[in-house]
């Protein structure tokens, strides 16, 4: 298990279809907009909601420094 090293939350690393790493909150929730498959994350579709598909939010939205780790 990773954690942020700013606010100390668990964190799950996923690859962009850019090939960049990028940090997720570890647990899903109904509110995300990114699923995970085999490692690699992209945005989620109505389809992926209708399989009920984990979603999971980018950990930038809900880290309370994450303007520090931005690039």
């Amino acid at each position: 298990m990773a954690s942020c090293r700013s606010c100390e939350a668990p964190i799950t690393w996923a690859e962009t279809a850019s090939g960049k790493s990028m940090p997720l909150d570890e647990v899903p929730t109904p509110k995300g907009n990114m699923v995970l498959i085999a490692g690699k994350t992209r945005g989620a579709t109505d389809e992926d909601r209708r399989l009920h598909r984990p979603l999971y939010t980018s950990h930038f939205a809900t880290c309370p420094d994450a303007g520090t780790f931005r690039r």
